[in-house]
């Protein structure tokens, strides 16, 4: 386990291999954890960090720094203090997907690419309970499909009021300016069938369609933790986005499928 501090606080990650760096930021429900399969996976080519965000893991847990402003400025603090080479490639999931979002927005020299899994566009795109219910009770809720050791075994160290704050703040923002603006390439990634954060549909359906150096795909019966239900293609998708000289192999789902199989 390693540690980082900023001011008297405690970041804990995780790092893994050599080249050009990626991070990994996680969401509402778990820890840097579940991203161990793609560090590995990913190594090969690139140095993975993942690091706990304030209130989850084994990270500092004081309510002052629960919001998604602390949290931008957590991604911020962590490249500087551990010195790590810009521009990074960001991969972030559900709460973590849209700090990864604001931080490249607003920092987009820092970012060479940026991967959204799950990312909540607007409030209405994400499951309520988030705002006010424990996170080992959600996990519960949603059976099977979404229980994955990696997860569980972690949960019960999440602050509570680090889910409920967050989710309700994220809850009343509507990120698709954000996300139609973006500065760097960005790869949106979604689970089908996410319970968790719905992809985008309705008015918002536009978002699924390639174009101004954003690419889409969408994993079939894959709900909220696609780097741990559909991990080879997951960790193909990412090796291809960050290496592929024709990103737009990247938009039919089925070209994954056949390469995976």
């Amino acid at each position: 386990m390693s540690i980082t501090t900023v001011g008297n606080h405690l970041i804990h990650y995780e790092v893994l291999g050599r080249g050009e760096p990626l991070i990994f930021v996680h969401g509402w429900l778990g820890s840097w954890r579940y991203w161990w399969s793609s560090m590995q996976a990913l190594s090969t080519k690139h140095r993975a960090f993942a690091f706990d965000l304030w209130g989850f893991g084994d990270s500092s847990k004081e309510t002052d720094n629960y919001s998604m402003r602390s949290y931008v400025t957590m991604i911020d603090q962590f490249i500087n203090q551990l010195g790590i080479m810009k521009p990074v490639t960001l991969i972030g999931h559900g709460m973590g997907a849209a700090a990864a979002l604001k931080y490249t927005v607003a920092n987009p020299e820092n970012v060479a690419k940026l991967v959204t899994v799950a990312l909540p566009i607007t409030g209405t795109y994400m499951e309520p309970r988030l705002s006010d219910s424990a996170p080992d009770a959600i996990l519960k809720q949603l059976g099977k499909a979404n229980s994955f050791n990696e997860v569980d075994s972690e949960v019960r160290k999440t602050d509570p009021a680090a889910m409920n704050m967050v989710a309700s703040e994220i809850a009343n923002m509507n990120l698709v300016a954000d996300i139609a603006n973006c500065p760097r390439p960005v790869l949106m990634i979604f689970g089908n069938d996410d319970s968790i954060v719905k992809p985008p549909d309705g008015e918002y359906y536009h978002l699924r369609r390639s174009g101004n150096n954003r690419f889409y795909v969408g994993l079939d019966a894959c709900h909220h933790f696609p780097m741990l239900q559909e991990k080879a293609v997951f960790n193909r998708l990412i090796l291809d986005f960050l290496h592929a000289q024709d990103l737009s192999e990247l938009a039919p789902k089925e070209y994954w499928q056949r390469r995976t199989r």
